[in-house]
């Protein structure tokens, strides 16, 4: 699906901002102390005093999951392009190949964006909201093990986020764009992670307004899918794509 490979700009920042909205949502925020004492061996009334070691866990843990993502992502881009080959293969216009691709496309982002907003609420994503895993970790080979478990845990609970990356990585229809997609969406998952275990006590205060607010992330994060989708739906993508590379040169000499 060559249309969203070329809108590289819009999703890429789609896909860290997937992954922001993850973090923050019921699946990981309210959980952040127990992973963090998990994956360190802290204690959780002790994170905030033992801040070299936490962060170094943390780290690792986001190694491990930025780590397995990008395999996923490799994966999709991979089986992307056996999708677009057999199209090709079967419709004597390549274009119109694509333009199929990218109508599924759409409608898979409107049907996550339904999702995300909560209007409907499937059992299979409400049915796990926690990582389950066995024992802490004892070594930094076990905390980025750990990492890789929670990249295949986290997904019931983010399903309608994660999906709408699994769907351009797929469409990117090659290895390296689709391991890109998800390795971005990692980080925006990642890097508050991180921040979070060097400076677990400074932002408990803004971790609590957040999650006063949970409804309205998942309000907003429906809303740009859906918007997205119907972009893919109409075929304006590229126009906003184009939008977007012409508006450094606008505000340069506004």
């Amino acid at each position: 699906m060559e249309q969203i490979t070329e809108v590289s700009l819009i999703a890429f920042f789609w896909a860290f901002l997937a992954g922001l909205a993850s973090f923050l949502s019921p699946c990981v925020l309210p959980l952040l102390p127990g992973y963090l004492s998990y994956v360190s061996g802290v204690g959780v009334d002790e994170l905030g005093t033992q801040t070299r070691k936490v962060a170094l866990a943390s780290t690792a843990f986001v190694v491990g999951f930025v780590t397995l993502f990008s395999v996923q992502g490799a994966a999709l881009g991979l089986a992307g392009s056996s999708i677009g080959d057999f199209l090709s293969f079967w419709l004597s216009d390549t274009g119109q190949g694509r333009r199929i691709l990218e109508l599924i496309a759409g409608v898979v982002f409107i049907a996550f964006g339904i999702l995300a907003m909560g209007l409907i609420n499937p059992a299979f994503f409400q049915r796990e909201r926690r990582m389950r895993l066995l024992r802490k970790p004892a070594s930094l080979v076990g905390v980025v093990l750990a990492g890789m478990l929670f990249s295949i845990g986290i997904g019931p609970c983010t399903g309608p986020l994660l999906g709408s990356i699994y769907t351009l990585a797929i469409g990117t229809q090659d290895p390296g764009a689709g391991a890109s997609l998800l390795f971005v969406y990692a980080m925006g998952m990642g890097v508050p992670f991180v921040a979070s275990g060097f400076l677990f006590t400074r932002m408990i205060g803004t971790y609590s307004v957040i999650k006063r607010h949970f409804r309205v992330i998942k309000i907003a994060s429906g809303i740009i899918l859906i918007a997205f989708g119907f972009l893919l739906l109409s075929g304006q993508i590229n126009n906003l794509s184009n939008w977007l590379q012409w508006l450094p040169s606008l505000t340069q000499y506004s």
